[in-house]
């Protein structure tokens, strides 16, 4: 990852297809025309119709969440897709990894120790996007167990 992006339809195809890709896409900074600036803003969403762009939706580093009007902003600075441990927006990094933790345990749930290929590359890329910090034991148990399999399907 850290693939630079070229422009909104990158964007769009980026964030569409997030669940097979991982990560997400941070800006160094993006700047509204009003002048406002937000460093390491998180771009979550994209809204079109057709092949018209009309708004973007981004977490600030605060947290802040905002949608504005494509009109409105003036530059996105060296946007890149990055994996979820590597961003630099802290409150963001951490909303997000809570949320792949969740989706990790819902995971292993539904497939109670009847591991498919399918399952074990969802579960790879996901531990490979968050990083393999693990604070939940339960869960850090699980995967440790399924680790030597993740070495066939590499």
């Amino acid at each position: 990852m850290g693939i630079q992006i070229n422009g909104l339809r990158d964007i769009n195809a980026i964030l569409t297809n997030q669940r097979k890709l991982g990560g997400t896409i941070e800006a160094s900074f993006l700047r509204l025309r009003s002048g406002e600036e937000y460093p390491n803003a998180c771009i979550v969403h994209l809204d079109h119709l057709g092949s018209n762009y009309y708004s973007i939706g981004f977490v600030t580093n605060e947290g802040k969440k905002m949608i504005v009007n494509v009109n409105e902003v003036s530059v996105i600075s060296s946007p890149e897709h990055k994996k979820i441990a590597e961003l630099k927006n802290e409150v963001y990094k951490d909303f997000m990894i809570k949320e792949k933790f969740k989706y990790l345990k819902r995971l292993f749930d539904i497939h109670q120790d009847s591991y498919t290929i399918h399952f074990l590359k969802e579960v790879k890329m996901i531990i490979d996007d968050i990083g393999f910090d693990i604070a939940d034991q339960e869960l850090s148990s699980k995967i440790s167990k399924i680790k030597e399999q993740f070495k066939s399907i590499a």
